[in-house]
């Protein structure tokens, strides 16, 4: 493991408590829509496929793809161990852990065979995986072909006054916010993620030259986020 990823196990396990509050006071409560959206981008018109819920945290994802398709089967994946610790006891608490089953990986050695998945998934995940096209491309091999692939991820809304107020409150705002609840700087590292993070359009063509077809991006909240979908190309 690199500097990085032990960087960003350390800091994720340190909030891993806060995490889910966090998430619904910051975005206020929008996050859970957002996740609904993606959900139902991936399993949409699939009726027993398994899925595949990547850098999981504490798997709201995961039970959110579960409820939008009662006949999947649902892996969440993730390198943080507390994070996914919590997700578990989510998965008993709503009786689907007999449908959803955490597994402790790397989304740059995926520990699958080629073509396992009918589907994936990744909420505001995918920016914290470096390199982000080794990812991808492991996205794509655990995919069969014709898989399809969402990522819901931040973005920065396009120029305006949107943007200034959002820059504002995401730069400004949300990084004490964090600090004060968490008691650590994690939630700066948030807002400069997402700033080093390609745009919505640079990440359409990186799927493009990674293994993905058909890859296409809309925005959510005034484009401070967005979910793309695409096609495993096999």
């Amino acid at each position: 493991m690199d500097d990085h990823a032990r960087s960003v196990r350390g800091m994720f396990s340190s909030i891993a408590r806060h995490y889910d509050l966090l998430n619904h006071l910051l975005s206020l409560n929008l996050d859970r829509r957002w996740r609904r959206v993606a959900a139902c981008a991936a399993v949409e018109n699939l009726t027993r496929p398994r899925v595949l819920d990547l850098c999981a945290g504490t798997g709201d994802l995961a039970l959110e793809l579960a409820r939008q398709c009662p006949r999947a089967s649902v892996v969440a994946v993730d390198f943080v161990v507390p994070m996914l610790d919590r997700g578990r006891m989510k998965f008993r608490r709503a009786a689907l852990d007999n449908r959803i089953r955490a597994l402790c990986g790397d989304a740059l050695r995926l520990p699958f065979r080629d073509r396992s998945f009918d589907a994936m998934a990744v909420a505001f995940g995918l920016r914290n995986v470096a390199p982000v096209e080794r990812a991808l491309a492991e996205a794509a091999r655990v995919l069969r072909p014709g898989g399809r692939l969402v990522i819901l991820e931040f973005a920065l809304p396009a120029r305006g006054l949107w943007r200034r107020l959002y820059g504002f409150y995401f730069f400004r705002i949300l990084p004490k916010i964090g600090r004060w609840i968490s008691g650590t700087a994690a939630y700066s590292y948030l807002p400069a993620s997402v700033a080093l993070f390609p745009e919505p359009d640079r990440l359409r063509e990186t799927l493009g030259q990674h293994g993905f077809v058909n890859a296409h991006w809309w925005p959510l909240a005034g484009g401070a986020v967005a979910i793309h979908v695409a096609g495993a190309a096999g």
